[in-house]
């Protein structure tokens, strides 16, 4: 216990100070909460975090547009020491089958940015975690962040530590650089930024050549000729189907970076045989995923740039048509089109579109009419999204929309407590002088995305909240 407390105050030192007036209410402290599983929601970090003392209120971060998890979070206590014991005692700890990392907050992004104190490690064996890889760094100073990368659940063998100083992170480089741990030699530098990385060599050097569209007539023998002019070649294989066919591409190794860019320049896109050649930097899996993961979401983003004047509209009442809808948005501004669209046989399926003029005007209906109260049927308005989109948006939706158990079980574990410790996103926005005052809202309910509220609140709305 002893040592429990010696941690928790050296954890309180680090906590990043800021200058206060005697005028302005006392300053929450936030703790910053990554990694989270995708499942995670506010009620579950309430529960988590209120084991080590009462909470101010919680947020996890979502895209803006599908309302996706980001996996990460704030926490804020109204105790500088409840915080200092939670990060003590919850870091690295499991929520849903996956450790959270916790951190303060650091309001300032330059810092974070600058990457100042940050250590680069790499050739670590798949048996350490954050956890253990922390156990070992942070004999050499104070710890702002440690974590070790992951894909799919498994360690990608190299991960990031920062410390509170640049003194300390240069002990440590000294000290663990080229030391074996696991049966392995780690790695230990500074970290380097990606753009700092690409400006010093723009293009990265590579030997291994990708090739693609050969003929079925083209054999190893005839790329090693082709390609041995601009080079030495240290490898050339054609990949084959189990029948020992051509799959029609294949890769060769230079033994010299210079050779095979020469290659690449000279080759691709010529003719060899009856077909255009395409040679490139063999990718790894990681590279090709990344790229078109980066291309589709450029689509992505322009589809929705292009497309947010354009509202999707769900409850509506079965006697709502195309003019009563577009009445009814009209005075937030010019609507070019409504439609609610209609089963065959002429039935409304009960969700329509509104199409505006101009952007801002969608913004302000979406903000505005979202949970409002038409012909007795609660309003759900959103940005139109692309069908794929919408479908893997759907059990989340349907998950935020039904009652969950843990609430109602913490809600009633707090009898009589005149403010308490759980609050809506929407109510991290307040001054700190508002968040025990009773709050108004127009319509409170399954679509109004409003489970967390202080008891004065959830008095003054019994009769909307369904719990």
């Amino acid at each position: 216990m002893a040592a429990q407390d010696e941690r928790v105050q050296a954890l309180e030192k680090q906590r990043p100070q800021s200058p206060s007036k005697c005028d302005h209410p006392p300053q929450l402290a936030s703790l910053y909460v990554g990694d989270l599983h995708p499942e995670v929601g506010e009620a579950d970090l309430v529960v988590a975090f209120s084991e080590m003392g009462d909470v101010a209120s919680v947020r996890v971060c979502r895209d803006a547009v599908s309302g996706r998890s980001l996996c990460y979070g704030y926490v804020n206590y109204f105790s500088h020491f409840l915080a200092s014991k939670a990060l003590a005692c919850l870091n690295y700890s499991k929520l849903k089958g996956k450790p959270m990392r916790i951190m303060w907050c650091q309001r300032d992004p330059s810092r974070r940015k600058a990457g100042n104190a940050n250590l680069f490690v790499k050739n670590l064996d798949p048996s350490i975690s954050s956890a253990r890889l922390q156990s070992i760094f942070c004999q050499y100073g104070n710890i702002l962040s440690c974590k070790v990368a992951e894909e799919n659940g498994s360690s990608k063998g190299f991960g990031f530590v920062q410390f509170e100083s640049e003194e300390s992170a240069m002990n440590a480089l000294r000290a663990l650089h080229d030391t074996m741990l696991e049966g392995k030699k780690i790695y230990v530098s500074k970290f380097i930024k990606k753009s700092e990385r690409m400006s010093s060599s723009e293009e990265p050097e590579f030997t291994n050549l990708y090739v693609k569209n050969l003929g079925d007539n083209i054999t190893v023998d005839h790329l090693q000729d082709k390609f041995s002019e601009y080079g030495k070649v240290s490898n050339v294989v054609i990949m084959k189907d189990i029948d020992g066919k051509s799959r029609g591409f294949g890769f060769v190794n230079f033994e010299s970076p210079q050779a095979a860019e020469k290659a690449v320049e000279a080759l691709n896109g010529t003719i060899m045989g009856s077909k255009i050649l395409f040679v490139g930097r063999a990718q790894r899996k990681s590279e090709r995923e990344q790229l078109l993961k980066d291309a589709h979401q450029v689509v992505r983003s322009g589809w929705i740039q292009k497309n947010a004047c354009n509202l999707y509209v769900k409850n509506l009442d079965l006697s709502i048509d195309d003019s009563k809808l577009q009445e009814y948005f009209s005075r937030f501004g010019t609507i070019t089109s409504a439609k609610v669209m209609r089963e065959d046989n002429g039935l409304s399926k009960g969700f329509g579109f509104v199409c505006f003029s101009k952007c801002e005007e969608a913004k302000s209906a979406l903000k505005t009419l979202n949970g409002i109260i038409f012909k007795g049927k609660p309003l759900y308005v959103a940005i139109a999204q692309q069908k794929d989109d919408c479908s893997s948006n759907l059990p989340e939706y349907r998950s935020q929309i039904q009652p969950q158990p843990q609430q109602r079980s913490y809600l009633n574990a707090l009898p009589g407590q005149r403010c308490a410790p759980l609050y809506n996103i929407s109510l991290l926005h307040l001054p700190y002088t508002l968040l025990s005052q009773s709050i108004h809202h127009q319509y409170v309910g399954a679509n109004a995305g409003l489970p967390y509220a202080t008891e004065s609140y959830r008095e003054y709305h019994s009769t909307s909240v369904m719990l």
